[in-house]
């Protein structure tokens, strides 16, 4: 048997133009995994690579029950999430990164990884439907859990070569979509509802699992399993495959 590890896509591998990802969700996760980009894009470019181009969907606005848990600041209440974020990162990495200020209808995404930070299920379901053969990072969390899983959509097994959240989450494409989340009226509304720390845990273990892809130039492991409550940090394994499995990356 081999070890549990994934290749790196091929289309990964370049280093003359910037890898192109595309996050859905500007909230809790998505406005921590800005920051994560930021140091991807930092990093890959003191390597010699050229770094990231990000494109961020979300059509919300910020508002005052956002600021302490969501990595907004209370000048921005008002505007756009996603222009707010970009906006950011722009003026202080002199990027051209893109904000979306739309709601994610279901189209076919052009890039090199797809990055869902939602709260909703609908919105997954979207994705996949389109976006069949892409790679894809889903964030998810409760109230003090979370997880992360790094895969390919359509590859909805274990065994498949990059499995992806549908894998170890099936019920995902059975269960009926969530209602509307309630909005919080206030930050104290919110941080009851969702542990302060964790959105910044579960960006953090993300960001965490694209550095040492790119950096060892192969997938470690598939994905992170949280649970602030207990400290509990658990990589989720790829599992191993026979020696004579194809590699599907690389003919």
């Amino acid at each position: 048997m081999t070890t549990a590890t994934r290749p790196i896509p091929r289309f990964w591998q370049h280093n003359t133009t910037p890898l192109r990802v595309t996050m859905i969700g500007a909230g809790g996760n998505g406005s921590e995994m800005m920051d994560g980009l930021l140091r991807l894009h930092q990093g890959l470019i003191t390597l010699g690579g050229a770094g990231l181009h990000v494109t961020l969907i979300d059509d919300d606005e910020v508002s005052e029950s956002n600021i302490v848990r969501q990595r907004f600041w209370p000048h921005e209440i008002g505007t756009s999430k996603a222009v707010a974020l970009i906006h950011r990162a722009n003026m202080l990495m002199g990027t051209g990164w893109e904000a979306m200020p739309i709601r994610y209808t279901g189209q076919r995404i052009h890039c090199d990884l797809i990055i869902t930070a939602v709260d909703n299920l609908e919105a997954r379901r979207k994705v996949i439907a389109a976006n069949k053969g892409a790679f894809w990072l889903d964030m998810g969390c409760d109230k003090d859990q979370g997880q992360i899983v790094l895969g390919r959509i359509g590859d909805n097994e274990l065994t498949d070569e990059y499995p992806c959240t549908v894998a170890h989450f099936p019920a995902m494409l059975a269960e009926q979509p969530e209602a509307v989340n309630r909005p919080s009226c206030s930050a104290a509304d919110s941080l009851a509802r969702q542990d302060m720390m964790i959105n910044q845990s579960v960006a953090c273990a993300a960001t965490n699992l694209l550095w040492k892809t790119f950096r060892e130039n192969q997938i470690p492991y598939n994905g992170v399993m949280i649970d602030l409550s207990t400290a509990f940090t658990q990589a989720i394994p790829f599992m191993l495959k026979a020696e004579n499995d194809d590699d599907t990356t690389n003919h």
